[in-house]
């Protein structure tokens, strides 16, 4: 797979699905998952990134929520396959005929 392309179509192929965009579909944005649940088949997490703010002349960081993640058991390991893969792209590879990635 040499382009976005196909890696997006062999995915697609994988997964069996189609998918439609919205153009309302939000981007979250975090850093940590400081919260979790599990309540009648039901997976919640809780999603939050830092922020600075001034207090009284002096930067303080602060944790906030970007969001609430709410998702039932197969969405959950699809998410979880789905990170798994995308961290197993961001490990660098040595490539004997070119730059790393």
């Amino acid at each position: 797979m040499t382009d976005d392309k196909s890696l997006a179509e062999s995915i697609g192929e994988r997964a069996g699905l189609t998918v439609v965009d919205a153009a309302s579909a939000p981007f979250i944005y975090f850093e940590e998952a400081p919260a979790l649940g599990h309540v009648n088949g039901l997976i919640r997490v809780t999603l939050s990134a830092e922020r600075v703010l001034l207090n009284k002349g002096v930067p303080v960081g602060e944790q906030v929520v970007t969001g609430y993640l709410r998702t039932n058991i197969q969405g959950a390991r699809a998410l979880i396959d789905a990170l798994s893969s995308a961290l197993l792209m961001a490990i660098p590879v040595e490539k004997p005929d070119g730059p790393t990635n």
